[in-house]
């Protein structure tokens, strides 16, 4: 299932497992909405009081870790991709469109959900958007463009081209640049002010679905991307390095890291997977949901971990100590 992995016999897997079952108390998984479209995205809202979902049938706010429905908030548009908080916690962007069409990011206050810009620019939707601070955001788009956005004017102030079809993920690391990836298979990284591709990173063989940012306090940053060829690929993007990377029976669409070697994958089988990023192995493997389990996200502070997928189902994961 993974490289870099050996087989362990006798008391060595005895106590990989035990260790494993301690780590991790698999709770309960509640379909909340039976008859609804997939949820294609979850946060945590910052307080970590509620889970925020979006779908076709816009963003909907469940209490945690109770997940019921609290609220059901409407957007101007139907097919919502993304949904992400900014650094303070007092805004939210959702991002979505009409696909081959336009690509629509509404930005919105928090908690009282106000709509404070529509940004509107893409041929396409928008299937992601990073924060750079609280007053720019830049949106990914399927029709191969990225915008950089400043939410005060509503206007585009700077625009990111080179990926060859459509761009699926983007993050900002520390140290500024951003980094994007895509359905041409590559991860890219720019300069924030200028707009110029950096480098071009192009191991992967099938379209990236996700970038996660990886939580290090020192050293260079590092990120790892969830891929079509079921491989999660681990970063040093500043350097145009890989550093390794896991393959798994099953194509991961999410990613989010729990701690500097820890990460839980979202899969189209419906499962989640922990893994262990520095000795690049699998863990756990998680029944989650039936169908593709769409969107993983990880509280800000309790330890537990959403998955949303198909069916509007949502599965919560607590993490022991």
């Amino acid at each position: 299932m993974t490289h870099h992995t050996r087989k362990m016999s006798g008391r060595a897997a005895i106590d990989t497992t035990f260790m494993t079952t301690l780590m991790f108390v698999l709770l309960w998984c509640s379909t909340i909405f039976a008859h609804e479209p997939p949820i294609t995205d979850i946060a945590f809202a910052p307080s970590g009081n509620s889970l925020v979902c979006c779908s076709q049938n816009g963003v909907q706010v469940l209490s945690w870790p109770n997940l019921t429905l609290e609220r059901k908030l409407d957007v101007s548009f139907a097919n919502l991709h993304c949904i992400r908080f900014a650094p303070d916690g007092k805004q939210c962007a959702v991002a979505g469109g009409y696909p081959s069409e336009e690509g629509i990011v509404q930005v919105f206050t928090w908690p009282d959900f106000k709509l404070q810009a529509t940004l509107s620019g893409h041929d396409d939707s928008v299937v992601s958007v990073t924060w750079q601070g609280n007053h720019h955001l830049t949106s990914a788009s399927l029709d191969r463009v990225l915008k950089r956005w400043d939410i005060t004017t509503k206007k585009a102030v700077l625009t990111y081209k080179g990926h060859s079809r459509g761009v699926r993920s983007a993050c900002i690391l520390s140290t500024g640049e951003l980094v994007t990836a895509g359905n041409d298979h590559s991860v890219r990284v720019w300069d924030t002010a200028t707009g110029t591709l950096v480098r071009t990173l192009n191991q992967h063989s099938k379209p990236i679905y996700s970038i996660s940012v990886c939580p290090i306090l020192v050293g260079r940053p590092m990120i790892a991307t969830a891929a079509g060829d079921r491989t999660i690929r681990f970063w040093q993007p500043t350097i145009g390095r890989m550093m390794r990377y896991i393959r798994f029976d099953s194509e991961p669409l999410d990613i989010c890291w729990i701690n500097e070697t820890l990460m839980v994958a979202s899969c189209v089988d419906g499962q989640a997977r922990v893994v262990d990023t520095e000795n690049v192995k699998v863990l756990h493997t998680i029944p989650a949901v039936t169908g593709w389990a769409y969107s993983v996200a990880a509280h800000p502070s309790d330890g537990t971990i959403a998955i949303a997928g198909s069916k509007g189902q949502i599965y919560r994961i607590e993490i022991g100590k």
